[in-house]
């Protein structure tokens, strides 16, 4: 079986070699080269050299802080509420040491979160002595906590 009809749909796709040759002609491949040449070196003239950097004394850094003031404070309002806390279950009688174990996990979490951020505060600011005396404040409550300060016998 011979199929037919088939030759115009595949000229129609495929542009006869002829014609793209006659388009190729009118200018030579070392024309081109040697006006790309040409127009580079013109553009070559024109680049500078940057300054040199002597030192960088002038130059002055901030540093970052990784987190702003409002969420510091955040921070240290919630490690106070929850000594606060700690402190009402170890007044309470019916509570015990086991039970109040899981708060003090958490305090000493948000004391270690804290005392991260203690190096990025500036010294001259007022919140730093805050976070200061917080974990002071915690860290001596795990440290009797774990000592065994708060078992009665």
């Amino acid at each position: 079986m011979k199929i037919s009809g088939n030759s115009e749909i595949i000229k129609s796709n495929y542009p006869d070699k002829s014609q793209r040759s006659a388009q190729g002609s009118n200018t030579d491949f070392k024309d081109i080269l040697k006006e790309s040449v040409e127009k580079s070196d013109a553009h070559a003239t024109q680049i500078q050299q940057p300054s040199r950097i002597d030192s960088l004394s002038s130059v002055g850094f901030e540093p970052e802080l990784p987190e702003d003031k409002f969420s510091t404070i955040n921070r240290v309002e919630n490690l106070i509420n929850l000594l606060d806390d700690y402190r009402k279950q170890l007044a309470d009688p019916a509570i015990t040491l086991r039970s109040i174990e899981p708060v003090l996990k958490t305090i000493t979490k948000e004391k270690d979160q804290l005392s991260s951020l203690l190096d990025s505060i500036p010294n001259g600011e007022g919140l730093k002595d805050i976070v200061n005396r917080a974990l002071i404040t915690a860290s001596l409550e795990v440290m009797k906590f774990n000592r065994g300060d708060y078992i009665t016998s």
